[in-house]
């Protein structure tokens, strides 16, 4: 075979040597499509059936409607759903979705919508429904918001909803909010499943009146205190600066207590997240010290005995890294340990991917960075991440082109989606053979009249496969994947191949 030819190897066992096999769990496949906004929830059960559930936002582009669909797992993201599930088409816009679940296995989803579309008044609300199959049902959207105002805003009044279970299956949900003309986090609770919610919350004390952003939600376990991390400013050196704030509500969100300020920079932090067991609240963040440090990613734990705040810890090192978006979600499973998923600009790489680290020791010291993404030639948007309680983690990411963008899924679970060996017998004819730049796919692997694709990483088929011999010759050098017509949820049947020249 010439030097110059495209060559075909076949790949199998695992999809990737660092644990991290990627799999595209979406279906949305019309052009000029885009997914984002994704988010995922580890549902109750035992170690080997707890299921995933993943709610994400898909646009129409330029400019169209926006909706909100899931997915689900129950083999540890092996399968998913053979189409998604619709929860809300927008009229025009359906966004920012989160999940949760609770200790009995109900699944609420929390999401934005626009009532009235128009070019000049804009009506947002908020909104929770609920499953209480697993998602195979759902209950009529509930009102979560008690804004009764008029908003003008090109970028809608309520944005950034997140939500979090207490150990009762009390819901609490948070989202950034301009009723007032300022951004601030308002909160609201619900104690029957979602029915119903109370009285709107404020829960930032800012005194500047240059906005609240990006909060996360979690209830701490045995105190069932109510957290919300949140960004909010204060007056720094004659300048008004961003920073890294929790805040605390001990009466089950009817109050929250002043916020104690996480980041000790003197520039900017942003996008700070939470988690707690019963004896630490551990909470991360992103910022530069001073202007013109390098980003960086901090986390600080609090222990609840002898009640102080420990030292901020470095989570990444930076020392070949560039730019950091956002400091990693963070999910703690049930040996204790935190996860997070970051997304990172590697100096000289195309654009952001997603990295892993780890902490067994509350925060206080964290594994090196595990690349998550497969493709590192497309940009990656936000992820999210969850845990399940034998220390395995799960994340969900955006990734693509614009205009391409669909939803992934990765786990560091031995038992995930890697691919299984091939059990090939002696005598037998393999799953497939390359012979002159033709991939050979014997008959008996694929019986007529059925047939396989060839799938791009992105998902996308670039040409149909039939038993016997397939020219490959016009493929440009990158990974594909070899997907039997009949299976198109089953892992086992398909096949990563990489071409080469």
């Amino acid at each position: 075979m010439s030097p110059k030819s495209p060559s075909l190897i076949l790949l199998f066992l695992v999809i990737m040597a660092n644990g991290w096999p990627n799999i595209r769990i979406d279906h949305q496949n019309q052009p000029a499509y885009d997914c984002y906004n994704c988010a995922i929830a580890v549902g109750p059960g035992a170690p080997s059936h707890q299921p995933l559930y993943v709610v994400f936002q898909s646009d129409t582009l330029p400019g169209g409607r926006t909706d909100v669909w899931f997915q689900k797992s129950t083999d540890g993201g092996r399968t998913w759903l053979p189409e998604d599930v619709l929860i809300r088409h927008g009229n025009r816009y359906a966004f920012d979705p989160d999940i949760t679940t609770d200790s009995d296995g109900n699944v609420c989803i929390v999401y934005t919508y626009e009532t009235t579309p128009g070019d000049t008044a804009r009506h947002f609300q908020i909104v929770c429904v609920r499953s209480s199959d697993g998602g195979a049902t759902w209950t009529a959207p509930s009102r979560v918001d008690d804004d009764s105002s008029d908003d003008d805003s090109p970028n809608g009044s309520m944005v950034d909803v997140q939500i979090g279970s207490d150990s009762a299956g009390n819901l609490l949900c948070a989202w950034v909010d301009w009723r007032t003309g300022m951004s601030h986090i308002l909160s609201s609770v619900s104690t029957d499943g979602g029915a119903t919610w109370r009285r709107n919350v404020r829960v930032d004390d800012d005194t500047t009146d240059d906005g609240c952003f990006h909060p996360d939600v979690f209830v701490q376990p045995g105190t069932n205190q109510y957290l919300v991390a949140a960004d909010a400013y204060r007056w720094f050196g004659g300048h008004v600066i961003p920073c890294a704030y929790l805040y605390c509500s001990t009466d089950r969100g009817q109050t929250f207590q002043p916020g104690v300020q996480l980041d000790t920079f003197n520039y900017a932090a942003s996008s700070p997240h939470v988690v707690a067991d019963r004896a630490h609240i551990t909470c991360d963040y992103f910022g530069e010290a001073h202007y013109g440090d390098r980003m960086l990613v901090e986390s600080r734990t609090f222990y609840t005995q002898p009640d102080t705040w420990g030292t901020p810890h470095s989570v990444t090192n930076l020392d070949s890294l560039h730019d950091l978006y956002l400091s990693g979600t963070l999910a703690l499973s049930g040996d204790g340990r935190v996860h997070t998923a970051l997304m990172i600009c590697d100096v000289g790489g195309p654009g952001y991917n997603i990295f892993y680290a780890s902490s067994s020791d509350h925060g206080v010291s964290w594994t090196g960075l595990e690349l998550v993404d497969e493709d590192t030639t497309l940009n990656s948007g936000c992820p999210d991440i969850g845990a399940d309680s034998t220390g395995h983690a799960y994340v969900v990411w955006p990734h693509g082109n614009a205009g391409q963008f669909r939803i992934w899924f990765a786990t560091n679970r031995p038992a995930g989606i890697a691919e299984q060996p091939l059990q090939v017998h002696v005598g037998t004819q393999p799953f497939a053979t390359m012979f002159r730049n033709v991939l050979l796919l014997p008959e008996a692997t694929i019986p007529k009249p059925q047939a396989a694709s060839l799938l791009d990483i992105s998902g996308r088929k670039v040409m149909d496969l039939h038993p016997g011999a397939n020219d490959v010759r016009a493929l440009a050098p990158g990974v594909y994947f070899v997907k039997e017509a009949q299976a198109q949820a089953q892992a086992q049947a398909v096949r990563k191949v990489v071409v080469t020249r």
